[in-house]
């Protein structure tokens, strides 16, 4: 209950900032408001916390709500916040509990932004807080963006930088207590990232991206098991306290038609951990009049497994570093899925404020649904609601 006053609270703080803004600009700008809720549901048999046999059962409920607000006709706000709802049965067994259908937990989250455009060199920069908070970890967050448009703004370079500061509260499997710890309870993440952006012609636009993520402190799980062979005792899942990531990635988008737009997608990433991974995407938005819009989509993902990774009782017991989730192993993955998006011309509704001269416009509606399944075994669904307003 504390939780949604939060979020109500800053809800209305939000509004009253946005109020300010339009009498200041004349009402020239909108407030944009999109309001996000997720069901998604998995299962399979690699549980990590179990050392990679039993149970993958996971829920996950979300919602979330961005806010863009106008200052003036140079400078916006930007707000998030948002909440997800989980219950997990491999979370469960930290403390080897069968009986017991699940454990449930909560992440609460929210990121504080500010962009500012000089409109006369093409030029954007801006700046971001946030912050998340779940039962064993807190993390803050801070970025740094900037933009520069060239050749009449067909071509655009962009860089971010973003800073993670984690703490973690180790969970230990019950078990191991009082005879295990980590040697440290932090973990920082440092990213940067560079994307050009190119008007191609009239149909097509393509953007390159290269990124580094350089992670250090306690990157294993607590209370993930790992069982060596001929060892019947578990131990803690153990990896090295660094790990450099980089992603590679373009993007087309193509007009194909006056109602077909085909965007594609492709990644390529490697890590120091011994991964190499390639993932595609294509997605095909159809518009089938004025307002109703289909966008079926696929993404396939395959990468080989990280140095340390084996299954279940297969680790040698001279290794250093180890671990049997499965995330980190080989594996090839695909995800269906289609959109279906309602926007009609002048809103779904409108409706004026009271006491002011503001008009309320819900603007679209989106459901998004998706069945995604790898070669080892895990298998999930989920399903999105989007609604878009303004005012």
């Amino acid at each position: 209950m504390n939780k949604i006053l939060i979020v109500l609270c800053l809800f209305f703080s939000l509004q009253l900032i946005a109020q300010e803004g339009y009498q200041m600009q004349g009402n020239k700008k909108f407030v944009e408001i999109d309001i996000l809720a997720s069901y998604y549901d998995q299962d399979g048999n690699n549980g990590a916390v179990t050392g990679g046999i039993g149970t993958e059962a996971l829920t996950d409920l979300s919602q979330m709500i961005i806010v863009n607000i106008p200052i003036d006709s140079t400078r916006s706000i930007q707000a998030s916040f948002g909440a997800d709802i989980y219950t997990s049965a491999s979370t469960d067994n930290i403390d080897n509990n069968k009986s017991s259908a699940s454990s449930q937990d909560t992440r609460a989250y929210g990121n504080l932004g500010y962009t500012k455009k000089i409109l006369s060199k093409g030029l954007t920069y801006g700046g971001r807080l946030g912050f998340s908070n779940e039962y064993d970890y807190t993390s803050f967050s801070l970025g740094l963006n900037m933009a520069k448009e060239f050749n009449e703004g067909n071509t655009e370079v962009s860089a971010s930088s973003q800073l993670f500061i984690d703490q973690w509260r180790p969970y230990y499997p019950i078990e191991l207590r009082g005879d295990v710890s980590v040697p440290t309870t932090s973990r920082n993440s440092y990213n940067g990232q560079i994307t050009l952006a190119q008007v191609v012609n009239k149909r097509m636009q393509i953007a390159f991206s290269a990124e580094a993520i350089y992670m250090q402190g306690l990157l294993s799980t607590p209370f993930h098991r790992v069982y060596f062979e001929g060892q019947p005792k578990a131990v803690l899942e153990n990896l090295p306290n660094s790990r450099l990531k980089l992603p590679f990635s373009l993007r087309a988008t193509i007009f194909a038609s006056q109602n077909i737009v085909i965007r594609s997608y492709y990644r390529y990433y490697m890590d120091d951990f011994g991964i190499t991974a390639h993932t595609a995407s294509l997605e095909l938005p159809i518009k089938i009049n004025g307002a109703w819009t289909l966008a079926p989509f696929y993404r396939f993902h395959t990468q080989t497994g990280a140095d340390y990774f084996a299954p279940y009782e297969r680790h040698n017991q001279e290794a250093t570093y180890f671990t049997s989730d499965y995330d980190l192993s080989a594996l090839s993955s695909q995800k269906y899925g289609l959109a279906v998006g309602y926007a009609p011309i002048y809103g779904l509704s409108r409706a004026k404020i009271p006491l002011t001269n503001r008009i309320f416009m819900l603007e679209k509606i989106q459901l998004r649904g998706s069945y995604y399944t790898r070669d080892t075994g895990l298998e999930a669904f989920s399903f999105a609601l989007e609604i878009g307003m303004h005012f």
